[in-house]
């Protein structure tokens, strides 16, 4: 099996997807810590940290994706009447 060095494209692309990478195994070790010990107070805020962060990072990847589309994902044409109680 011939070994070869990563190329310029893939070594961005890794160096892209490195935020995501990252969080997810931050949330590995926090799954991790209430494993060990599910009573624990810092590891279950910890968990909740790494939990949002990556959330947050989804998040915020979608909607640089959606901005990148010619469409919109999604429009709300008239947000007051949204509540059906009032529409009634």
């Amino acid at each position: 099996m011939l070994e070869r060095e990563p190329t310029l494209d893939e070594l961005a692309a890794i160096e892209a997807e490195w935020p995501q990478i990252a969080a997810e195994c931050d949330l590995v070790g926090a799954e991790c810590r209430l494993l060990v010990d599910p009573a624990d107070v810092l590891a279950k805020r910890a968990h909740r940290r790494a939990w949002s962060s990556l959330l947050l990072l989804l998040v915020q990847q979608a909607n640089h994706d959606a901005a990148l589309s010619a469409a919109p994902v999604y429009t709300l044409i008239n947000p007051s009447s949204a509540d059906p109680a009032e529409a009634a």
